[in-house]
């Protein structure tokens, strides 16, 4: 174990265990009035990292992102690496977690939306599994081909762990910029052979479906996905962040 591994495990061994989380609920104050919302949400740590994503009604677009995790004395500092705009750089969340039977219980005070609103709001979150693979953390897209040809213009981020998935796609389509997102269940076997079961998605009429794939480990920070799709077979490697 490297001298950054023996830091990250002693910061961390009265941590939030890694794993996959579902939202149950989340109290939401604004100007005195409180309201209870309901959200198909979910928020992954593992190795240090974390990602969330969900499709967000109070702005009509979708909301995630991704970076770097460490807790310290009941705050998780979250760094942002990225989100569905696009890279981030230079900012750091304190977030108080309140660690519970089921899960946990996050607070976050004063957020500010794009619209000038500013909200309290304490969300419940389950733990759905803490389940572990050589898969498990934050990843970015380094190259793309189908069928041997290059494909670019597409920036992809994936989060692993507790036996689910998170991906999160920037890019351009007749020359608009779009967003997509998916996270669901995902199962890999001894030889590789793996599945995302896309629970929630951008698209609806994606929801339900499940995509078969096979990943090899190149080295510990380094994976190649092979799937099969409709128009041919995609090729994907991947670095970790």
């Amino acid at each position: 174990m490297s001298s950054s591994d023996q830091q990250y495990a002693a910061s961390n061994s009265q941590a939030l265990p890694d794993g996959a989380y579902l939202i149950a609920g989340v109290l939401m104050t604004e100007k005195g009035q409180v309201s209870q919302l309901q959200r198909d949400q979910i928020k992954i740590y593992s190795n240090g990292r974390f990602m969330y994503a969900f499709n967000n009604a109070m702005t009509g677009n979708i909301d995630v992102g991704g970076g770097m995790a460490s807790w310290r004395a009941g705050v998780m500092v979250e760094v942002p690496r990225v989100n569905h705009d696009g890279p981030v750089d230079g900012l750091s969340f304190d977030v108080a977690i309140k660690q519970t039977v089921t899960g946990f219980e996050q607070t976050i005070l004063g957020f500010r939306y794009d619209d000038g609103r500013v909200v309290d709001m304490v969300e419940d979150w389950h733990v759905v599994s803490t389940a572990r693979s050589d898969f498990d953390g934050l990843w970015q897209l380094e190259t793309s081909s189908k069928d041997g040809v290059e494909i670019s213009g597409v920036a992809e981020t994936k989060m692993i762990g507790g036996g689910h998935f998170i991906w999160l796609r920037n890019g351009t389509r007749d020359g608009q910029p779009e967003q997509d997102f998916a996270f669901g269940p995902w199962t890999i076997d001894k030889a590789g052979h793996a599945s995302e079961e896309i629970s929630i998605s951008a698209r609806k009429d994606r929801q339900g479906s499940v995509y078969p794939m096979r990943l090899e480990l190149i080295n510990k920070d380094c994976f190649v996905q092979t799937s099969l799709t409709d128009t041919g077979l995609l090729t994907q490697s991947f670095k970790r962040i």
